[in-house]
């Protein structure tokens, strides 16, 4: 082969080889976005599940709400519903954990600046914070309250009203010592672990109340409230 053949052969492979990687590269951008495509919808359906069953479950009561209902609200098939959770527990499982974490994540204190923050209004932003996090989050609250005071009669939900119990007392235990911080690091923690309980006991009877037919004041009763476990968290040393 002459030299200018063997140049026009090279250069005739060259070619080739970029079409190649242009017809490979297509194919595997297709894929990709064939595979996003899917993973979208099914983060989409799963939400829908999610925020079906949360109202579902919250009007009705996790007993009352069908599987059949579930389908229906949601507009998705059963074959998807147990491809995601597997079951009703697990679905349930799943609006707990994400409403857990919505609300906990509103009701988390950024770090005070060397602890210069006032300790009562560090306290008093804590239970305000929780209120609010109550109003934004009612579907959830209602399911969890539910529990709490039904929890014998599921024994398969218990653990989860353990686990957000657990992490209430936790986000509310951090966020005092925090606020408390001008106590010396020994003395926050014990003030956080004496009054985070009670602290947690309020926002549950103020979720409550809020629902009755005569509700409380809250706003009075927040700084009130505030006053008190101040006066705890100073007796404590």
């Amino acid at each position: 082969m002459d030299h200018s053949s063997q140049s026009g052969f090279m250069q005739c492979c060259e070619a080739d080889e970029r079409v190649g990687k242009g017809v490979r590269s297509g194919l595997d951008s297709g894929a990709m976005a064939g595979r996003n495509r899917t993973e979208i919808r099914g983060e989409q359906s799963r939400d829908d599940v999610l925020r079906a069953a949360e109202e579902l479950m919250s009007r009705r009561g996790y007993r009352a709400t069908s599987m059949a209902e579930l389908i229906r609200e949601s507009g998705v098939p059963s074959s998807s519903i147990y491809w995601h959770f597997n079951s009703k527990a697990g679905v349930l499982a799943a609006v707990m954990e994400r409403g857990a974490e919505a609300f906990f994540a509103s009701i988390s204190a950024d770090a005070p600046d060397n602890g210069a923050v006032d300790p009562r209004e560090a306290l008093e932003r804590v239970l305000r914070r929780s209120i609010g996090a109550a109003v934004d989050n009612p579907g959830f609250l209602t399911l969890y309250l539910d529990f709490l005071l039904h929890a014998e009669d599921e024994p398969a939900i218990a653990d989860q009203v353990a686990g957000v119990r657990r992490m209430a007392l936790e986000t509310v235990r951090t966020n005092l010592r925090l606020g408390y911080a001008s106590y010396g690091e020994e003395r926050a923690a014990r003030v956080a672990d004496r009054i985070a309980p009670l602290a947690v006991a309020f926002f549950d009877g103020m979720f409550v109340a809020a629902k009755s037919v005569d509700p409380p004041d809250v706003e009075q009763a927040l700084v009130d409230v505030a006053r008190s476990l101040h006066f705890v968290a100073e007796a404590t040393h």
